[in-house]
């Protein structure tokens, strides 16, 4: 192998093969080079090969370099052997440039930033500080109750709160500290004791705060021992004002970062001077917690802050740096946490500095989301929000459906540079439910109606509430809006409604309901509403219309007589009963399939979201679900004469015995259009299940998915007394025609 060596620019050249007959070459050419505390780089524009010997060469130099703070750049790599490389998986390792003038600008540019260094005295001891910044801090500020996560706090201190409730933070009175991946807290409560937190991804873990003070991630500088030593901490202070005096301008911030190696209590803490300049910082911005504190503290001490004692900590010679320190930060570690307290001697000290007179309200630095006015966008969720539009400058959200589980958006971002993204849906509901959402969707809804579904394109937790991010297939754009089935079942006829409805359930769904499987079913269990959203519904009851789910009849003044108590069949029939079973078809079913769950575009293409219930079950689940909306959910009733005039069309409307028996229409009241389009639509949904159930008229399996929503309309507080009621007496008949049948 030959090999060229230029000084000046201190490169190294080879040409040929790097095996085991040549890397004693290279490694002496590398090692010819002075060390002068300056990068190396390697040209491998005209090297072929590179063996298992020639890559422990390349390690080697790059260690070397490593341990004086310098680089190997190797570059010209040639495919072949770049893929060597990234097989050992040492392209993440290595350092590549594309040519030799692109190594040499990148050095150029590092040599501005090598470190200042800076020798300093305590007392009879030395010190040296290290200037470490390559862009100077710019601070930020809290200045109003929010949610932040650890990575936006950084390196900080404030009054906040370890409670992850979801709603607006209005009890954050705690003083606390983050060091990236671990807070301390000292309660404002005397009964509480002082606590930590240790979080593994601070991107995604918040903390609510009410006012802090950040300093990023990145110190500006440190200072250490330059031979081992103890110096009490008034010695190193010293130190740290003269420094500050002939380094920092006058009244600038000063965070610390001090590790006490102490042998019998080492101890690690974060602290700033309670001085003018953070006096002014706290008046100038209003900063009433910080404020409270500087006056209790009033002469009494010089710095607040918070210490962290550890069990251990004893670093070796190359892990020296900040990071180093914290990942010493631990559940087994941490002993205890207190109010600052650096002790009286310091052994083999080190600290680093976060030094800034540059703040900004760190508001303006986070995503920007606009709400209609009169809307509510509360902290937990305007936390969530940031989290799943990393990728966006600025959200516009828009209420969409006050759903009985969840809250659901529509969101207009727009991209960093402010161009306007695919419109999204942003649904908002308890952790539980939205996981289940997330992973029925890629398991049940992505493999058999893809183009037609919403794609989870992320989620994210805060404390028992979470979040999900829809985007849809095929929608046309940034000019597209989305509107709800409910949008058009209210403003178009049956002329219209009708062939949407064939497309949506003999085009879109057929995957879903044109493939039953015949199993055992268990009506009784599937469809026991207090199993899923509505466990309350007894009380619910007893509170409304002071009815006893114990008592097996009641009396209804609509109809004059006593009819079956529905909540009494529920209570104790649905319960008797749990192991009653029926062989029937059973296919995909959405689970929770209403209006508010279809969406559509400006060229009504239909988009389905919510799979939180969406699994294997009857077949005909879903069209008895809708048959409850059209028949009672939006059953047209004002008074009392609607409820008579409404009562007379459902008695007759549910005589019938079988599913391929059509009702007879019999509603003489005032509203005739409305009921004549609810109930065309209903009996449009029983041909879909009679045609999925393959002809099986067989109504029992209908009636229990029908009970399974009517029952829990008494629970909806967006509907009128009158649709409660409609919905006891609707589901006595049913639960009659049970009895009746089985």
């Amino acid at each position: 192998m030959e090999i060229i060596i230029d000084e000046k620019i201190r490169c190294v050249k080879p040409i040929g093969k790097l095996d085991a007959n040549s890397c004693n070459d290279l490694d002496s050419a590398l090692a010819a080079l002075p060390e002068n505390n300056q990068d190396i780089i390697l040209d491998m524009s005209r090297c072929s090969y590179v063996s298992s010997a020639g890559i422990r060469i390349l390690l080697k130099a790059k260690k070397k370099l490593l341990a004086g703070k310098n680089e190997l750049f190797i570059t010209g790599i040639v495919p072949d052997v770049f893929h060597v490389l990234e097989i050992a998986g040492l392209h993440r390792v290595l350092h590549f440039e594309a040519t030799v003038e692109a190594a040499l600008a990148v050095i150029q540019a590092g040599s501005k930033n090598k470190p200042d260094i800076k020798d300093l005295s305590a007392g009879d001891h030395q010190l040296v500080y290290e200037h470490m910044a390559t862009d100077e801090i710019t601070g930020q500020l809290c200045l109003k109750s929010d949610i932040l996560s650890y990575q936006e706090l950084g390196f900080a201190l404030g009054f906040g709160s370890f409670s992850d409730t979801s709603g607006d933070n209005t009890d954050c009175d705690d003083f606390f500290v983050t060091f990236e991946n671990c807070s301390g807290i000292l309660p404002l409560n005397p009964d509480m004791h002082p606590d930590f937190r240790i979080i593994s991804n601070p991107d995604k873990t918040g903390l609510p705060v009410c006012e802090a003070i950040s300093l990023g991630h990145n110190p500006t500088g440190s200072i250490k021992l330059t031979t081992p030593g103890i110096l009490t901490f008034k010695q190193l202070n010293n130190a740290i004002e003269t420094l500050r005096e002939k380094t920092f301008s006058a009244n600038s911030i000063l965070l610390q970062v001090l590790a006490n190696r102490e042998k019998n209590k080492p101890s690690l803490s974060l602290f700033m001077p309670a001085d003018a300049g953070l006096a002014d910082l706290v008046k100038n911005n209003g900063m009433d917690h910080f404020q409270h504190l500087l006056t209790a503290i009033a002469g009494k001490k010089d710095f607040i802050g918070i210490t962290f004692h550890l069990a251990e900590l004893d670093l070796s010679e190359d892990e020296k740096s900040l990071q180093d320190i914290i990942r010493r930060l631990t559940f087994e570690n941490i002993l205890a946490v207190e109010a600052f307290n650096p002790g009286t001697f310091l052994e083999n000290p080190m600290i680093w500095f976060f030094n800034t007179g540059k703040f900004i309200d760190g508001n303006s630095k986070r995503l920007i989301i606009e709400t209609r006015p009169g809307s509510v966008f509360e902290t937990h969720k305007q936390f969530l929000a940031r989290m799943l539009y990393a990728d966006s400058s600025k959200l516009m959200i828009e209420p969409l459906h006050g759903g009985y589980s969840a809250q659901t958006y529509h969101v207009t971002s727009f991209d960093h540079e402010g161009r306007k993204m695919r419109p999204t849906v942003l649904k908002i509901a308890h952790r539980d439910l939205i996981a289940r959402e997330s992973e029925r969707c890629q398991q049940y809804a992505l493999p058999y109606i893809f183009n037609n579904c919403a794609v989870v394109l992320g989620a994210e937790h805060y404390g028992k509430t979470m979040a999900l991010r829809y985007n849809f297939v095929g929608i046309g754009g940034e000019s597209s809006h989305l509107k709800w089935l409910t949008h058009y079942y209210h403003q178009s006829d049956i002329a219209f409604l009708e062939p949407l409805f064939d497309k949506i359930f003999l085009q879109i769904l057929k995957p879903w309901y044109g493939q039953p499987v015949s199993k055992t079913i268990f009506p009784f269990r599937d469809h026991d509403p207090t199993f899923t959203f509505f466990p309350h519904i007894y009380k619910t009851v007893s509170d409304l219309f002071s009815i006893q789910a114990d008592k097996k009849h009641i009396f209804v003044h609509e109809l004059n007589r006593e009819i079956l108590n529905p909540y009494w069949f529920l209570k104790h029939e649905f319960a008797r009963r749990r192991d009653w079973s029926m062989e029937y078809l059973t296919g995909i079913c959405h689970g929770d399939l209403n209006m508010q769950n279809i969406l559509l575009d400006e060229n009504m293409n239909v988009y389905l979201i919510d799979f939180s219930e969406t699994k294997p079950r009857s077949i005909i689940s879903d069209f008895a679900r809708l048959e409850a909306i059209f028949l009672i959910d939006n059953a047209p009733l004002e008074n009392e004469s609607d409820m008579a005039d409404y009562l007379y069309f459902i008695n007759e409307f549910y005589k019938k015995e079988h599913l391929n028996d059509i009702p007879d229409i019999t509603y003489t009241g005032k509203h005739d259009e409305k009921v004549s389009k609810n109930a065309a639509l209903t009996l449009k949904m029983r041909k879909y299940a009679l045609d999925s159930a393959k002809g099986n008229p067989d109504p029992v399996p209908y009636y229990f998915a029908l009970l399974e929503w009517i029952l829990p309309i008494v629970c909806y507080s967006s509907l009128p007394v009158y649709h409660k009621r409609l919905s006891m007496i609707v589901s006595s008949i049913l639960c009659e025609k049970v009895m009746a049948a089985i």
